[in-house]
């Protein structure tokens, strides 16, 4: 990564996440120069490779919980994993709800 200017830096860590683990950023300044800033993810240090911006991983993570429920929903349809309403009557799942 090249390091930013303070501006750009904070701007980066506000907007942006990992593009690799999608995590977030932090600041970290050049030890080479004192108003450069190196701009890294705080979990994968100094193995970031690049940003994504936040409204992407965040659209990204609404898409995978949607594609899970499908997932899920068709491996109960197949039997591969149980379902757990099977067996019940109409009035032990109204009581499960509260009702």
């Amino acid at each position: 990564m090249e390091p930013l200017t303070a501006e750009l830096a904070r701007k980066t860590v506000k907007r942006y996440a990992c593009s690799q683990c999608w995590g977030d950023l932090e600041i970290h300044p050049d030890p080479l120069d004192a108003e450069l800033f190196y701009v890294v993810c705080q979990s994968c240090q100094e193995e970031t490779k690049g940003y994504v911006t936040k409204y992407f991983v965040e659209r990204r993570r609404n898409e995978n919980a949607f594609e899970k429920q499908d997932a899920v929903n068709l491996l109960r349809h197949m039997g591969v994993i149980p379902n757990p309403l099977a067996g019940k009557t109409k009035k032990e799942l109204l009581k499960e709800l509260g009702f």
